[in-house]
């Protein structure tokens, strides 16, 4: 058994390198993946619309279905990026999009998300509230868009450094999830590529963060003869 989780590749409409970064690295590191997670945030942003995908994103997606089509498993974690990819997406894509997940890794209970949930600002919370996507859902693809470039420019932390107050509130959500029974979390979001382990009642419990892929090249791996580790492309 073998799972990738890797996220936070910002793609754009001008983001060409970026990109094919990315399908170079699906092509190489999930060739042989049973389970593949895509941990949010691939996506400046997306909000779904019946009928349309934005053609910048088109590669990816395609990409997507060509891994289902060898048989794999996609789970797409929604990040703070995308507002409910749609039914349209899913179909295009071969992958079923999710805010969080509780999967079973060889008897492992796993907790995944973006990681967004428990830190999103106020003003975030009020772009995902109901009126504001009935609102994009109003104005079409095309000027969300441009809306979506604007708000980016005062909301986007795409190039985030590194802080020790955002490592240890991600391990302390980790925590949390440990007391409620997870053996162990995954998470994105932060940019920050992490493992931290803690023993409880004689189990070893770890978190990881897969850090972005594009700036760190950073993902995580699981297998079942070595259990997870945080790996670095190429």
């Amino acid at each position: 058994m073998k799972a990738i989780f890797f996220g936070d590749a910002h793609l754009g409409e001008l983001t060409h390198k970026e990109m094919s970064f990315l399908l170079k690295f699906m092509d190489e590191v999930l060739e042989d993946a049973d389970w593949v997670f895509i941990m949010g945030d691939i996506f400046q942003f997306y909000h779904g619309y019946d009928g349309f995908i934005y053609s910048w994103f088109l590669p990816f997606v395609q990409k997507t279905r060509e891994l289902s089509a060898k048989g794999k498993r996609l789970f797409f974690l929604e990040g703070n990026h995308e507002f409910f990819l749609g039914t349209y997406f899913e179909t295009l894509s071969s992958c079923k999009s999710f805010i969080s997940l509780d999967v079973n890794l060889d008897g492992l209970r796993i907790y995944t998300s973006h990681g967004h949930e428990f830190s999103l600002s106020l003003l975030n919370r009020i772009l995902r509230s109901r009126p504001i996507i009935s609102l994009m859902d109003l104005l079409g693809p095309e000027t969300s868009w441009r809306l979506a470039k604007i708000a980016g420019f005062f909301l986007s932390r795409k190039k985030k450094s590194f802080s020790e107050k955002d490592l240890r509130l991600f391990r302390k959500y980790a925590e949390k999830k440990f007391r409620e029974g997870f053996d162990a979390v995954v998470l994105a979001h932060s940019h920050i590529p992490d493992i931290y382990e803690i023993f409880e009642e004689g189990k070893r419990k770890i978190y990881l963060n897969t850090g972005d892929i594009i700036k760190n090249g950073t993902y995580v791996e699981y297998t079942t003869e070595k259990g997870f580790t945080l790996r670095k492309y190429p």
